[in-house]
């Protein structure tokens, strides 16, 4: 019988990064966490994202960021609004993503 992996996912801080540090937001903290995640062989990090509620870095620009620093972990966002979005420049966004993950986004 195959061992069964148990898949769990992170939650990252990305509001966290304009509450902490008074001066310029960093998402060096952040990206080390996601690096971090990888090496303990999580399955996937996510980004919250709340365009008209609390403020945070955009979900999909922190995600590509992540994407370049971490290998083989899936990327994700908590919750999305697609609707308050435009829906062709959505599209061309999450294609970006795609590329710049090699397919990792879920």
């Amino acid at each position: 019988m195959a061992k069964r992996r148990i898949k769990l996912g992170v939650l990252l801080p990305t509001r966290g990064v304009l509450l902490w540090n008074k001066g310029a937001p960093e998402l060096g903290p952040v990206a080390d966490l996601a690096v971090r995640a990888e090496e303990l062989e999580y399955d996937s990090v996510f980004a919250g994202d709340s365009i008209l509620a609390k403020p945070r870095l955009e979900a999909l620009s922190a995600l590509s960021a992540l994407a370049v620093r971490t290998e083989f972990i899936k990327l994700g966002t908590a919750v999305f609004l697609p609707y308050l979005r435009n829906p062709v420049f959505l599209a061309y966004q999450l294609a970006t993503l795609d590329v710049i993950s090699d397919g990792r986004i879920t």
